[in-house]
């Protein structure tokens, strides 16, 4: 390497750059190496640092020390032997998380910047399991997108996937790799640098999408069952890829119904129901019976389906259960009482311009 090459200049179409070197120094041992994880398998990881790609073990004392959110994601970026085990994990940008009552947080994907919340336009698509895959995005600090997928099978796909986003409240796009149209519109946002991860059910075309975009077939597909055009398993591992123009796409398996980790995220997905609570007249209302509750007066005009709070509710009490498992009573309601301070600030704030 000559005196100009920049330090593991390999890694730079994987996303290196100057800032994850100082972070790297800070956490890595004598005669380490950075590197990222390409895939998750059983016991190992597959890895590509300085000089190429390797099957990594994972240090024991990480796997003993680290929680069941700490151990190597596909996306991480990490600290190794060269050309032996990975031995520490480096502070992740964002991550995809969802809570398994048995192993804790689950990292889904680390250090993603656009979530790929990916639905097919058919019989499954399924508004509040998008609205979770949504929650699950903003609180893990990637940008949600909405990929509606299999346009080919809508009437009118551009509208219906326009319908979803803006009732998701989030930007979308939609795309038909059978008819093949929409795949190249969506490579511009895949930027050379930024790592993008497809999350969603099973069947949804995610496999036939990443195919796509490499120009190969890599990735096993498999048919959607006639009987409920439901999909079925083809991803096993989660891998990352490095796309031909420059992006990086990291694959998952489907995922139906993803329990939340957190609840951070949430209200920026159920803004309008925020927006209402701040409304209220108490800061604490329930929504039932206190007299100026805005949320009652939007669900009694039509302003506001019910079914939407429920599924806001449901998430809530769900990462609220989650936080309590992983943090312990005290610490999760320590938790709750900060977001009720911030809640109230917010309220306060909204009703300023009001009194003056």
């Amino acid at each position: 390497m000559s005196s100009s090459t920049p330090p593991y200049a390999a890694l730079t179409p994987f996303g290196w750059t100057d800032r994850l070197h100082h972070v790297f120094d800070s956490v890595a041992a004598p005669g380490s190496v950075p590197a990222r994880v390409l895939a998750v398998h059983r016991g190992r990881v597959m890895i590509t640092g300085p000089d190429g790609q390797w099957m990594a073990p994972i240090a024991g004392a990480l796997l003993h020390s680290a929680s069941d959110g700490g151990v190597p994601a596909a996306g991480d970026w990490v600290a190794a032997d060269p050309g032996g085990a990975v031995t520490a994990v480096m502070p992740r940008t964002s991550a995809l998380t969802r809570f398994d009552e048995a192993r804790g947080d689950e990292v889904v994907a680390a250090n993603v910047d656009l979530a790929l919340i990916t639905t097919s336009l058919n019989a499954d698509l399924n508004e509040r399991r998008l609205e979770r895959f949504v929650a699950m995005a903003r609180a893990g600090g990637a940008e949600p997108l909405l990929l509606a997928t299999k346009g080919d099978l809508s009437e009118r796909p551009v509208d219906e996937a326009a319908d979803v986003a803006r009732s998701l409240g989030v930007e979308g796009t939609v795309i038909s790799v059978l008819a093949g149209w929409g795949v190249d519109e969506l490579r511009w946002r895949l930027e050379p640098g930024r790592t993008a991860a497809l999350i969603g059910s099973s069947g949804v075309g995610k496999s036939t999408l990443v195919n796509a975009l490499l120009g190969e077939e890599r990735q096993t597909t498999l048919p959607i069952r006639e009987a409920d055009s439901r999909g079925r398993h083809a991803t096993r591992h989660r891998e990352l890829f490095l796309l031909p123009h420059g992006g990086l796409l990291i694959d998952t398996p489907g995922l139906r119904l993803p329990r939340m980790a957190e609840v951070e995220g949430i209200d920026d997905t159920f803004a309008d129901i925020a927006e209402l609570e701040s409304s209220c007249r108490f800061t604490d209302c329930s929504h039932g019976t206190e007299p100026g509750c805005a949320v009652r007066e939007a669900i009694e005009s039509g302003a506001l389906d019910p079914v939407r709070l429920a599924a806001r509710d449901k998430l809530e009490r769900e990462a609220r259960w989650a936080e309590e498992r992983r943090d312990g009573p005290g610490n999760a309601a320590a938790r709750a009482r900060a977001r009720a301070m911030g809640k109230d600030h917010k309220k306060i704030l909204a009703e300023r311009p009001k009194r003056e």
